[in-house]
């Protein structure tokens, strides 16, 4: 069973639980806080980090950002 980030509607409370998908989509998932059945579904960006051999950072990413195209041997 998936993990949902939900936001009630009714009393704005957000909270994350375990629920079925048929759970979710027939509205049984009910608000800790008030008891509403009137959820909205919280979206958050997925992070993912590929592992890869980098060039040294930059000494000056404070200065010029982190994309500049020292340590690259440019």
């Amino acid at each position: 069973m998936p993990f949902y980030d939900l936001h009630c509607a009714d009393c704005g409370q957000d909270f994350n639980l375990r629920a079925s998908v048929s759970e979710k989509t027939e509205q049984r998932i009910v608000c800790p806080g008030c008891g509403s059945v009137r959820m909205e579904t919280i979206y958050k960006p997925v992070n993912v980090h590929v592992k890869h051999d980098a060039p040294p950072a930059c000494p000056n990413r404070h200065i010029c950002g982190a994309g500049c195209h020292h340590g690259q041997g440019a």
